[in-house]
């Protein structure tokens, strides 16, 4: 059996900027498609693997973090 790699994303709301993270791991078939085995409290996962967050029901931003006053500058 092949060895599946792990990876860890950070997962942010872009609407109410929780920050948190999904930890990853490729299929055991090896044809580079991931499945989600952790998400931090706050977020869940939606069809297609789409992860969103709980509260505000928004799709989640992967790979990058942002802090409320981000969030603020984004919207004014």
């Amino acid at each position: 059996m092949a060895k599946r790699e792990r990876f860890v994303t950070p997962v942010t709301c872009p609407e109410c900027a929780l920050n948190g993270s999904a930890a990853w791991e490729e299929n055991e078939t090896g044809n580079l498609e991931t499945t989600i085995k952790s998400l931090s409290n706050g977020f869940k996962i939606g069809p297609d693997m789409v992860i969103y967050c709980a509260e505000c029901g928004v799709k989640a931003t992967l790979g990058q973090t942002l802090s409320r006053s981000e969030i603020k500058r984004r919207t004014t």
